[in-house]
């Protein structure tokens, strides 16, 4: 678990991201964890008006490729210096940990929407699977190879796993 509650009844990071701060990507949630927090966050503030929950796949991925279906957020070409992956720093040793929302401004879609190709995969409201046992998540993450960074790439896990890169993204719907 990464977000253990302290004695205060707050949450922190503990283990390799301790030093977590505040301008990173929510990390370390589970699928479970993420549709749980959007029903909190609907009850506490969506008035009545709003409904918050994790987008489809396929709203994930147009927003990432846009009205021209282009391969990643920015383009159909592909450069690491783009987005937030594991080759993002030229030159540099790589820094395998999540760095702050909007440093890469080129990893913009269409409709403006920052951060698709790369710093987080994201989970998605979308089952997968036989039997619907594998829950879909989209985009690059910090520490992932270009072939994630594309907006049509897509990963199935169980809505249990809990790992570093997956976090969340919540499409806002009007309830009346």
């Amino acid at each position: 678990m990464y977000w253990p509650p302290g004695a205060d009844g707050t949450f922190r990071v503990r283990g390799k991201f301790a030093d977590w701060r505040d301008d990173w990507p929510v990390m370390g949630v589970s699928w479970d964890d993420a549709t749980d927090y959007a029903r909190w966050l609907t009850a506490r503030a969506g008035g009545g008006r709003w409904r918050f929950e994790l987008p489809s796949e396929d709203e994930w991925e147009k927003a990432a490729r846009g009205p021209d279906g282009r391969f990643f957020p920015w383009g159909d070409e592909f450069d690491p210096t783009f987005c937030r992956m594991q080759d993002s720093r030229a030159g540099e040793q790589p820094r395998l940990q999540p760095e702050a929302f909007g440093l890469f401004p080129l990893d913009e879609s269409p409709y403006g929407l920052r951060d698709l190709g790369g710093g987080m995969r994201e989970w998605t409201a979308t089952f997968s699977g036989a039997q619907g046992e594998w829950r879909i998540s989209k985009g690059g993450s910090w520490s992932g190879p270009p072939p994630a960074c594309r907006g049509s790439a897509r990963h199935g896990l169980k809505p249990s796993t809990v790992h570093a890169i997956y976090g969340l993204r919540f499409a806002a719907r009007r309830t009346r």
